[in-house]
């Protein structure tokens, strides 16, 4: 597999991200429609007499609905983002990812200041969340840790004698990947 994308690749990934936002959009809006409609016509009394009736359109409606949702990647990158039901209001996080020498890019260490082309990236999130689900990301920041700092930082419980030594808490706390910090 080439490192690198070639220039015809990154358009049919950008069409498709444009189709799939588009359908999703669609739905959306077809899913609202027959929800809207439906309630109106229940409420000014011009609503089918059979109620099951009614209750199938708003159900194939949420239906929909759901389906949008899912198509569009940019509603699926946010439920990929979800935190916990329970969150309401502004919500920081922090996820990491590996940085490959194929992507081609060089950045400087935060620690050390030394360049680095594979390393760790700590992707820093202020977001407001709605039931868990991120609305609105108000900053977005990332620090770059080249390979020696990453390990340092990141350094396990050691092993002696066949027995395992717990690791102190601050080492737990930063050890976790995509978690949510406070």
């Amino acid at each position: 597999m080439p490192a690198k994308k070639s220039e015809s690749q990154r358009l049919a990934t950008t069409v498709s991200e444009l189709l799939y936002g588009v359908a999703g959009w669609l739905l959306v809006g077809l899913g609202v429609l027959g929800i809207v409609v439906t309630s109106l016509r229940i409420v000014g009394g011009s609503a089918p007499v059979n109620l099951v009736a009614s209750a199938a359109i708003v159900l194939i409606s949420v239906v929909l609905v759901l389906f949008g949702v899912f198509v569009n990647p940019r509603f699926r990158r946010r439920l990929d983002r979800r935190h916990s039901l329970t969150r309401f209001g502004r919500v920081r996080s922090v996820d990491e990812r590996v940085l490959r020498t194929a992507e081609g890019r060089t950045e400087r260490c935060v620690s050390c200041d030394s360049r680095l082309d594979q390393g760790l990236v700590r992707r820093y999130r202020e977001e407001v969340c709605l039931a868990g689900v991120p609305i609105v990301t108000s900053s977005v920041e990332h620090n770059h840790y080249c390979v020696d700092c990453a390990t340092t930082e990141f350094a396990g419980p050691t092993r002696s004698d066949d027995t395992s030594v717990e690791p102190a808490d601050e080492q737990t706390e930063t050890a976790r990947p995509a978690t949510e910090r406070h």
